[in-house]
C-alpha cells in the first residue's frame, strides 16, 4: 500500500514539475486547446494569440494550431449570431474572412451572414454591399434580393425596391420567397394605381350629383382617370395573376367606362 502511495505521489510531483517547466507560450497554447475543447472560442483565440506572439521556436510551423485558430473565428461568430449579438458576430466573421484564405473570401455563406448582421445593425450601405456580393457568389440569391428590397423599402426608396423585386421574380420564379416578394411588390403598385382610381370615383360622384347639363363633361374626366388607372392594375396582374384586389379594381374601371359609353350611345339614338 505504501509503495502504491509513493508511486502516486511521484506521478503528481512529476506532472507538477513538467507543468512548471512549460514556457509561457506553451502554457498559452495548452490553455487555448482546453478552451477550444470546451467550445470557448473567444478564450481559445486570445490564448493562441499569446502563443503566436511569444516568438518561441516552432510557432510558425504549428499549422494545426493556426488552422484551429482560424476556424475559431467562424465558430465564435456563429455563437454571437445565435445570441443576436450582431456587432460581435460581424467582427468575427470579418476577421475569419481576412485570415481564412481564398476559401473564406469566396464563401458566399459567410458573406451572406455578414450582410444579415450588418442589416440588423442598421448599417444599410454595408448590408447592401454584402448582399450583392452574396448574389455574385451565387449564395441564396433570391432571399438576398428580398433583403435588399426590404432595405430600400425602409429607406423610402420605392423605385429601387420595385426594381429589385421585379428582377428577383424574373430570375427566380420558383423561389420559396416568391409570396413575400409579391406581397412587398404589389402593395406600392396598388397604392400607385389607386390614386387615379380614387380621383375617378370622386369625379364620377360629382358628375352624378351635379348639374345634368355638366354630366357629360364631368363624367368624361372621370372616365379618363379610370382609363389611366386600369393599365396600372393590369401591370400588377402581369406580376401576380391571382391578385384579387387588382382584378376587382379592373372590373370597377370597366363597369364605369362601359356604362358611360352606353349612356353616350343612347343619346345618339
Amino acid at each position: 500500500m505504501k509503495k502504491i502511495l509513493m508511486v502516486a505521489i511521484m506521478a503528481v510531483l512529476t506532472l507538477s514539475i513538467q507543468a512548471q517547466d512549460l514556457s509561457e507560450g506553451q502554457k498559452a497554447k495548452n490553455a487555448g486547446n482546453d478552451a477550444y475543447r470546451n467550445k470557448n472560442y473567444v478564450e481559445a483565440i486570445e490564448n493562441w494569440e499569446k502563443y503566436f506572439n511569444s516568438g518561441e521556436e516552432g510557432v510558425t510551423e504549428d499549422t494545426n494550431t493556426q488552422s484551429l485558430y482560424q476556424r475559431s473565428f467562424l465558430y465564435a461568430a456563429s455563437d454571437f449570431m445565435k445570441a443576436k449579438n450582431y456587432s460581435k458576430a460581424y467582427d468575427y466573421f470579418k476577421k475569419y474572412r481576412e485570415i481564412g484564405g481564398k476559401e473564406a473570401k469566396t464563401d458566399g455563406k459567410i458573406t451572406y451572414y455578414m450582410a444579415y448582421c450588418a442589416s440588423k445593425m442598421d448599417k444599410n450601405d454595408l448590408a447592401l454591399s454584402h448582399f450583392q456580393e452574396s448574389i455574385d457568389l451565387e449564395y441564396r440569391e433570391d432571399i438576398s434580393m428580398l433583403y435588399m428590397a426590404q432595405i430600400y423599402k425602409d429607406a423610402g426608396d420605392d423605385a429601387k425596391m420595385v426594381s429589385t423585386l421585379k428582377t428577383a421574380l424574373e430570375k427566380y420564379p420558383k423561389s420559396k420567397e416568391k409570396s413575400k416578394m409579391l406581397s412587398m411588390l404589389t402593395v406600392p403598385m396598388l397604392k400607385e394605381a389607386a390614386e387615379p382610381f380614387n380621383q375617378a370615383n370622386e369625379l364620377a360622384k360629382a358628375a352624378a350629383s351635379g348639374d345634368p347639363n355638366d354630366y357629360l363633361t364631368n363624367m368624361s374626366k372621370a372616365v379618363t382617370k379610370f382609363q389611366e388607372a386600369k393599365p396600372l392594375f393590369e401591370e400588377i396582374l402581369k406580376i401576380d395573376p391571382t391578385n384579387s384586389q387588382a382584378k376587382t379594381y379592373i372590373g370597377a374601371c370597366d363597369d364605369n367606362i362601359n356604362a358611360f359609353n352606353e349612356y353616350k350611345d343612347s343619346l345618339n339614338k
